[in-house]
């Protein structure tokens, strides 16, 4: 049971992970779709956490939803995630 527990968080992490690749492409998608200018577009891209794309694109977009909800996914599994890496970082025998 402990072993399903660390798998868990172990799959959670590299899921968080490649959300990050996930949300970078909706982003571009997004920003290409939106037809923003040069500067916008860049920080739609490349300002963590969504910000960039709250303070630039004010009327509703494509996939909008779908972001959100993949957001929040990812949000979850990078948390998970972090457990798994505090376990192997500070080398805990619960066992």
């Amino acid at each position: 049971m402990f072993e399903f527990l660390i798998a868990t968080f172990y799959y959670s992490f590299y899921l968080g992970v490649s959300g990050i690749l996930i949300l970078f492409l909706i982003r571009l998608y997004i920003g290409l779709s939106t037809k923003l200018s040069k500067n916008d577009f860049l920080c739609v891209l490349f300002i963590p956490g969504s910000i960039g794309l709250a303070l630039k694109v004010k009327k509703t977009y494509p996939l909008e939803r779908l972001y959100f909800i993949l957001n929040i996914i990812f949000f979850v599994a990078m948390f998970m995630g972090s457990i798994f890496i505090l376990y192997m970082k500070l080398e805990l025998n619960i066992i």
